[in-house]
């Protein structure tokens, strides 16, 4: 090989080598911190858990109506166990049939005179010869159990009566009972961990004399929202004295969706009850159930957007909020609620008023006087007003009996309404 090839060869290994060394320096020594260094990654928050270690589903996927209804039955827990034990009647059947007659609220009168936890009607009270309203409903319940051999005839006949079931032929009313009860079970069954946590996160309020919503909210901190939705069974009635009011521990303005002049979304979770919704927010039922594709029977899916109607038509006054108002004081100068003017109005997510804000402001509606209540046997005019929360003789003066305390079966009573 010439002598110049020979040179150029080794200048070319040399290179090689050298090329090796440096990558070899470059390895071993440690790397240069960057001029900004990247912050950690965020841990996510781990997801709750239940005792024995199982991940709880979020709270959002849980119907705020039902969490405050099953909030209130957790204060009779232990006497619906003894009960429900006693008498052989499924616990979750019972708490289910409990969230669907009242909501957990023990002082609830219907205009047919049921009343309690369970809505017992007096008479049949009398005839099962137990102590408690909670008795009461346990041992019918069992009773229609035993005599129809299966939960969903069981809960037809509790609601619609035992002839109308064994007919097989019940109202709409009836079936749509059913399957709002099956439903309440059915999610006590399968996720009773998760509602139990979410519950005992929820703030029971007592109802002082004289209380009315914003009061209440005031002295909570929850908003009229808030309070309405967690109390479905209430918001729709006068507030009385002894009753409690379930609210959130902490804010939850995620309750509704993006509010137009029309209507409101919401999302439906577990254990959601469509009626109760158009009642709490006070918007059509049959407006709701066109706008929404909606039967007059079913249940709500889990998921399902809503649009929930809030147009509405009447007189009003057109007012400019100003330097020091508040929701209570704009509605007592114009003869309103604050809760009217925040529905009509959709400050759902901010009750606060804003110097310079138009607000429509309609005059609150005239509360029902009376309800009408038919006497039934066994019936007396003292009885009947301790039951609906009257005086005996506001009963004679509302039906013009002067001093008569003399009632017969069957006669319709105009009866002073004080919780509807």
């Amino acid at each position: 090989m010439p002598l110049r090839m020979r040179r150029l060869c080794l200048w070319g290994a040399w290179l090689v080598l050298a090329g090796l060394a440096v990558a070899g320096l470059r390895g071993s020594s440690p790397p240069l911190p960057p001029a900004f260094p990247e912050p950690p990654a965020p841990s996510a928050p781990s997801a709750p858990t239940a005792p024995d270690g199982r991940p709880l589903l979020p709270l959002d996927e849980f119907s705020p109506q039902f969490l405050g209804m099953f909030r209130k039955a957790l204060t009779i827990e232990d006497e619906l166990r003894r009960h429900t034990e006693g008498y052989g009647v499924d616990f979750d059947l019972a708490r289910a049939v409990l969230i669907q007659e009242s909501g957990g609220n023990p002082h609830l009168t219907s205009v047919a005179g049921a009343g309690g936890y369970f809505q017992v009607i007096p008479a049949t009270f009398r005839g099962l010869r137990v102590d408690t309203n909670i008795e009461a409903g346990i041992k019918y319940i069992s009773q229609m159990v035993r005599q129809f051999g299966r939960e969903d005839y069981a809960v037809a006949a509790y609601n619609g009566g035992p002839s109308r079931a064994r007919r097989g032929r019940p109202p709409l009313e009836t079936l749509q009972y059913v399957l709002s009860v099956g439903a309440y079970r059915s999610l006590l069954k399968m996720h009773e961990a998760s509602i139990r946590h979410y519950a005992d996160l929820i703030r029971l309020e007592p109802i002082r004399r004289g209380d009315d919503w914003w009061a209440i909210s005031q002295r909570t901190g929850a908003s009229l929202l808030e309070l309405r939705m967690h109390n479905p069974f209430l918001a729709t009635r006068a507030l009385r004295e002894g009753q409690f009011i379930a609210y959130p521990r902490d804010p939850r303005p995620d309750l509704l969706g993006p509010a137009g002049p029309e209507h409101v979304t919401y999302r439906a979770r577990l254990g959601d009850n469509y009626l109760h919704l158009a009642f709490l927010l006070e918007v059509d039922r049959d407006r709701m159930r066109e706008l929404n594709d909606l039967w007059h029977l079913q249940t709500l899916p889990p998921g399902q957007v809503l649009r929930l109607p809030l147009a509405w038509e009447g007189q009003h006054t057109v007012y400019t909020v100003r330097e020091g108002d508040d929701l209570k004081s704009v509605a007592d100068r114009l003869e309103s609620t604050p809760w009217r003017i925040v529905r009509d109005n959709a400050l759902f997510r901010d009750q606060n008023l804003t110097p310079g804000t138009v607000l429509r402001v309609r005059e609150a509606a005239p509360q029902a006087v009376h309800v009408t209540h038919r006497v039934v046997r066994g019936d007396t005019l003292g009885a009947i007003a301790t039951r609906y929360g009257t005086s005996v003789r506001a009963i004679q003066n509302a039906n013009g009996l002067g001093r008569r305390t003399m009632i017969r079966v069957g006669q319709p009573l105009r009866i002073p309404a004080r919780n509807r």
